[in-house]
């Protein structure tokens, strides 16, 4: 089958974190150790502690390239790895590695015109230096901006980032959220980020909605990802607090569900029935192809064809809607030439 475009996968720069007194100050830098320079895989090191080995993909877009038209993909969305958010980071200091990671980041998508469609990074420690990194992004021609659903400062929808929203709307960029969250107390990393990450993003939507973002800036493009977790049962307490609430009436005055439906969601919810309750929640024209590419392992294709519904849906998740969110990108930022 022919793929249009994967909306969530993720990329490692072979330089991170590209200025190298950052690493001199602080091992918390990541950093991507090869064995040698054809090697297969690389670690991702941080702290001195391999976080995780890397397919060459995820660092070597040639490589990616490849792979990418061999599997009759239309093209990717490449935003970073949600490890190099560096929340943690002076603010300072974040805020040159996140221009230096955009600036590469353009190069690289630049080379591969209409294959590749790359989102950068900002500061979200520095809620007041985020706005001006929007502008590089948009000069660069990114699409748009990837950022953690919560940060030192508090969780994205707080009043911290209104300036930030602002920005990102009267930009047009796409503004990609993606689910983070405290693993520590769990004996096995990858055992919390399936408890956590649908929890953490399920929240920043609902906040999102019950904090007056979406109705003070209707012309928002969000993706949500990890098909906005545990979203429904927050919609549905939240409508009906909005009936019970009048302060919360004034802050959302439509109904929760219309907000939601205003955003596009990938579908990595990993069971047919759970993407079919996001397709009833939202409406099938708003749930996209995003595959977690290139970590994980599994085949996350399966919960498309074992979907409840009508077999057209997946051309629909793969292939229309992809084609319809990148579509609302300002044309500086949207592919133009077609690759495959």
């Amino acid at each position: 089958m022919i793929n249009g475009y994967d909306i969530h996968t993720h990329v490692v720069p072979p330089t991170i974190p590209f200025v190298p007194r950052l690493v001199e100050r602080d091992a918390r830098w990541a950093q991507l150790r090869l064995s040698s320079a054809d090697a297969a895989t690389g670690d991702v090191v941080v702290d001195h502690q391999i976080f995780r080995t890397v397919r060459r993909v995820a660092f070597d877009l040639d490589a990616r390239a490849e792979e990418v038209q061999a599997n009759g993909s239309r093209g990717q969305v490449l935003s970073a790895m949600p490890e190099l958010f560096a929340t943690w980071a002076p603010r300072n200091d974040a805020s040159e590695y996140c221009a230096a990671f955009n600036e590469w980041l353009a190069g690289e998508v630049h080379r591969f015109p209409g294959l590749f469609i790359g989102l950068g990074l900002v500061p979200v420690q520095a809620p007041d230096l985020m706005p001006d990194l929007l502008h590089q992004i948009a000069q660069l021609g990114l699409a748009g901006v990837e950022i953690p659903c919560a940060s030192p400062l508090g969780p994205i929808f707080g009043e911290q980032y209104e300036d930030f929203f602002a920005a990102a709307e009267e930009l047009g960029l796409l503004v990609f959220i993606h689910s983070v969250g405290d693993t520590s107390g769990f004996s096995n990393g990858m055992a919390g980020t399936g408890a956590v990450f649908p929890a953490r993003i399920g929240e920043a939507v609902a906040g999102l909605i019950a904090n007056g973002v979406m109705e003070r800036h209707p012309g928002l493009k969000l993706l949500i990802s990890h098909g906005g977790g545990g979203m429904a049962a927050s919609l549905a307490r939240l409508e009906f607090m909005r009936g019970m609430v009048p302060a919360l009436g004034e802050l959302m005055p439509r109904h929760a569900h219309e907000y939601a439906r205003r955003m596009w969601f990938d579908h990595l919810v990993f069971d047919p029935d759970l993407l079919a309750s996001l397709i009833r929640t939202v409406g099938i024209d708003r749930v996209v192809y995003g595959t977690d590419y290139p970590f994980l392992r599994g085949d996350v294709d399966s919960v498309l064809r074992a979907s409840p519904l009508p077999p057209a849906c997946e051309h629909v998740i793969r292939v229309d809607n992809p084609h319809k969110l990148l579509e609302q990108i300002p044309a500086a930022q949207r592919p133009s030439t077609p690759y495959l």
